[in-house]
């Protein structure tokens, strides 16, 4: 029953992604209201009838890592820490859903996920000290989703934390660490996680891959501007920001053991973790806040939460925290970054170093 649902769903959404049909609500696009956009109106596309055509889950359910059993090793889970609440979601029920508003003990956060660009990203729901939740537009950019928020109607690029249209136009959100990995290598690196439950009130088969001859092929569903040819369109890569730059990181650049590249871009010493099999590559400043910048190298005989050492021998899980050593307890800083395919960084960032 739930293989049919799907496949009547997956006909039904491919009908209205393709029909050119007028709204019967009033359409940000042509109303005066919101007739300012941050980026081109013309290359805004219309995909639906209406906003939550893909359904968000805003009662997200989770249960401990060790009595999953909707998951396979190498699928694929985007893992957070939100001040030691490590939680996993599951790429399979995000192609459904692509939103996640979710709920924690440090504050609501939002977890987005475009299957059509493979980016992903997460920050706060209360922004400007109103509390809002996120859902998937009705609209398309560069085939990166365009999601709205529920309280200002404002409409937002998640690929770039910000407000393009609506009356907080222009505001730029802070975003927060996400890391795509294994569902092996998570269990692997966080057996006391937790791990986002396929919801119950769907008839959704998400055993069943929306994207997976998309994910295979160089062809987009959307027209994107520009498409730059120096890498395949749908080459997953790592983006690293600095001064509104991009250096991009390549899964060719790493083995299927774990590799670390120390690097420097636009006067920031970063280093770059990533490992093919397990899935990941995650980027960190080389340093502590205030401290002298470290040399690192990846782990060898450590338990399997621990991804890299340093110089003065701490060492690191793949959040950046070291977890043992002369600095247990302190945490690398992030770098600003966005994971996705080189398309969607190619369209953000005219001129993205390529590593």
């Amino acid at each position: 029953m739930k293989t049919s649902f799907t496949i009547l769903f997956v006909a039904i959404l491919a009908i209205l992604l393709s029909c050119d049909v007028e709204n019967p609500t009033p359409d940000p696009i042509e109303n005066p209201e919101y007739a300012n956009w941050t980026i081109p109106k013309s290359e805004i596309i219309k995909r639906g009838l209406e906003n939550d055509l893909i359904p968000s889950i805003d009662h997200p359910e989770f249960i401990p890592v060790n009595s999953a059993t909707h998951l396979e090793e190498d699928d694929v889970v985007l893992g957070i820490n939100v001040k030691g609440d490590y939680r996993a979601y599951p790429v399979k029920i995000l192609n459904y859903h692509e939103v996640i508003n979710d709920h924690f003990a440090a504050g609501e956060k939002t977890i987005a996920y475009c299957p059509l660009s493979g980016s992903y990203s997460m920050w706060d729901n209360t922004i400007k000290g109103i509390a809002t939740t996120f859902g998937v537009s009705r609209y398309i950019y560069n085939s990166t989703h365009i999601l709205y928020d529920r309280v200002s109607k404002g409409h937002w690029l998640p690929t770039i934390y910000a407000c393009v249209n609506g009356e907080l136009e222009g505001l730029e959100i802070e975003g927060q660490q996400m890391i795509a990995l294994t569902w092996g290598k998570w269990m692997s690196m966080f057996p006391g996680s937790k791990v986002l439950e396929p919801p119950v009130n769907t008839a959704y088969d998400y055993q069943v891959d929306l994207y997976a001859g998309y994910k295979t092929s160089d062809s987009l569903t959307y027209p994107v501007n520009p498409l730059n040819p120096i890498l395949p369109p749908k080459k997953k890569v790592h983006g690293v920001i600095v001064d509104r730059r991009m250096k991009v990181y390549s899964p060719d650049s790493f083995g299927d053991s774990t590799t670390v590249l120390q690097d420097n871009f636009q006067g920031l010493s970063v280093v770059v973790v990533g490992n093919t099999s397990d899935k990941f590559i995650v980027s960190y400043e080389r340093r502590f806040p205030g401290g002298p910048e470290l040399d690192f190298l990846p782990a060898q005989d450590v338990p399997a939460n621990i991804i890299m050492t340093d110089s003065k021998g701490n060492k690191y899980d793949i959040f950046g925290l070291a977890v043992d050593g002369p600095d247990k307890g302190r945490a690398l800083t992030p770098t600003k970054s966005i994971t996705g395919y080189w398309f969607v960084m190619a369209t953000i960032f005219s001129d993205p170093v390529v590593y």
